[in-house]
Parts: structure tokens; sequence; C-alpha cells
């Protein structure tokens, strides 16, 4: 069962690369790994819990108690559904939403909710504003956090990272709704990256969004590994 269930997802994964979408669909468990704890890390949360094949976040957040992200599927995918019986509880990995469905049973919500993404060369640039903002930064403890401001004090724009393992890991890249299509989000990711340079750091991570990964892929960023979510039904 193991080998026919890898033998598909290999074949997903020829299927994203050969339309173009994605230039690695299989990427090493170790990268995961490295995104669960620079994930837990950015939000000031424990460290991943090893628990089976998954490494389990507890969020304790309204909309979310647990995760469980799974560096190498299918791993026990299945068998930690099993004894799931509430919303709230999510299950991730750097698959196809249809190699995540075919593991669970009826009652599951399964959706691609990003895109694992890399670079191997952060930009070194120094960001470029319009008249009338200014980018504020600093680290807070492992966290590094940029701001974009207007000339009244309002937020235009922001981003943070933090390293981990060798990478510099981008989180809650955002834009104001005035703002977009002006370039911030490109100043944003100019600074983040500039500050992991200026530490030795080369390679970014991040898992984007619908909306960021066309920015990324412009800064040269490569979409390696669909990301999908699954959770009970509410």
């Amino acid at each position: 069962m193991a080998e026919a269930w890898a033998r598909q997802r290999r074949s997903w994964a020829v299927r994203y690369v050969e339309r173009g979408d994605l230039s690695d669909a299989l990427v090493a468990p170790a990268l995961i790994e490295t995104f669960a704890q620079g994930w837990a890390q950015l939000r000031g949360l424990p460290p991943p819990e090893r628990i089976g094949t998954a490494l389990m976040i507890e969020t304790g957040q309204p909309s979310e108690q647990r995760r469980y992200i799974f560096p190498e599927p299918p791993g026990d995918i299945s068998a930690r559904a099993a004894i799931i019986d509430q919303p709230l509880i999510l299950l991730k990995a750097a698959i196809d939403p249809d190699a995540m469905a075919a593991l669970l049973a009826p009652g599951w919500h399964v959706e691609q909710t990003g895109t694992t993404m890399t670079t191997d060369c952060l930009p070194v640039t120094e960001p470029v504003l319009s008249a009338g903002l200014t980018l504020d930064s600093a680290w807070q403890g492992p966290v590094f956090a940029v701001h974009i401001r207007d000339s009244n004090g309002s937020e235009a724009g922001r981003g943070r990272m933090t390293l981990i393992n060798g990478w510099a890991q981008h989180d809650s890249i955002a834009v104001a709704a005035p703002y977009q299509r002006r370039g911030l989000g490109t100043a944003v990711m100019m600074a983040l990256g500039r500050e992991a340079r200026a530490r030795g750091v080369d390679q970014g991570l991040l898992n984007a969004t619908v909306a960021g990964r066309a920015l990324y892929q412009q800064l040269g960023w490569i979409a390696r590994a669909p990301w999908t979510t699954a959770q009970i039904r509410a």
C-alpha cells in the first residue's frame, strides 16, 4: 500500500511540474521540519512536539486548537485523522489536496491553502519607497519585523521573518488595500532579505497565498510544493 501511494504521489508531482505550476512537488522532509519550527518561533509558541510521524503545535486560538504537520507524508496521517473527532484540529502537509483526501475518511474538508516556496539568493538591494512613506524595522526576540507607514502613521505594509536552520523564514507579508500595486510588498521583501543576508543567511522559505505567490515569483522565489490543509467540517 505504501509503495502504491508513493507511486501515486509521484504522478501528482509530475503533473504539477509538467504544467509549469511547480518546479518540484516532492520537497525534502527536513525543509518542512524547518518550516514547522520557524512557524512556531514566529508566533512565540513552544517548539513543535514529535508525535508519531507528525510535528504537533499547540496553537490555542479560537479558530485553531492545534495543528499536525507531516514532513514526510503519508506517515500516519490516516491513523491520526481516525482519532480526531472535532473541528479546529488541522492536518497539514506539502502534498496535493487529492493525495491528502485519499488518506482521510468522509467528513474532512481538504483544500490547498498555500504554496511552499524557496529562494537560494535573498536580495541585498535597499528598499525604495514613494514619498510620504517610511519603513521601520526591528528585532523582537527571534523575530525581525518590518512596518511601512504613511504620513499619518497608518500601517501601509508589513512583514516579518525569523532565522532557523540556515533559512530566513518569511511570514505575514501584507499590504493595506489603498497601497496595493505600489511596490510595498517588494519593499517589505527587500527589507527582510537584506537583514537576513547581513546575518549570513542567503536562503529564504515561506508559504505563499494565491495573491502573494505572483509577487514572490517575480522576485525570483521558486514554487516547490502545494501546501494542503485538512480539518473536520464544523
